[in-house]
């Protein structure tokens, strides 16, 4: 979403309104049961749920594919048995305090995009230690 300029007292628009609550948090899920996953501009905001028994993998897609908004926060929620791999597409880097970007069962990455190709990967631990709505500032919605 690019950055909105509001004045005092101004009144948001349905169409802004609900932009903005897409571009922080929403609680749809796309749920993915295959073994490999490319991220989708639908994505932006979401949780995507991999549930697979077997070792998957989730892409993250350059922005020449998916223009996905800078400040865009995706969750992937591992539900299945086998680990999920978050793997960066051509010429994007992701980012992470983690050595490894493997999911294992019940385990929560927060995605945000930083810049143009630039991703941070917010691995939390089992039970959703990365969902903190807590992060988000105000100067990131409204600039």
């Amino acid at each position: 979403m690019a950055r909105q300029s509001f004045t005092a007292a101004q009144i948001l628009t349905a169409a802004q309104m609900t932009t903005l609550q897409d571009s922080v948090w929403s609680d749809d899920v796309n749920t993915q049961t295959g073994t490999s996953y490319t991220l989708v501009l639908t994505d932006s905001g979401k949780q995507v749920t991999m549930s697979n028994a077997s070792a998957s993998t989730l892409t993250i897609p350059p922005n020449a594919s998916v223009a996905f908004a800078v400040g865009v926060r995706i969750q992937v929620i591992q539900l299945g048995a086998g680990a999920v791999t978050l793997t960066a597409g051509a010429g994007v880097t992701v980012s992470s305090l983690s050595t490894s970007l493997i999911l294992g069962q019940y385990q929560v990455a927060t995605l945000i995009k930083q810049a143009t190709n630039t991703w941070i990967a917010n691995l939390g631990g089992s039970g959703g230690a990365a969902d903190s709505d807590q992060g988000i500032l105000a100067s990131q919605i409204f600039g």
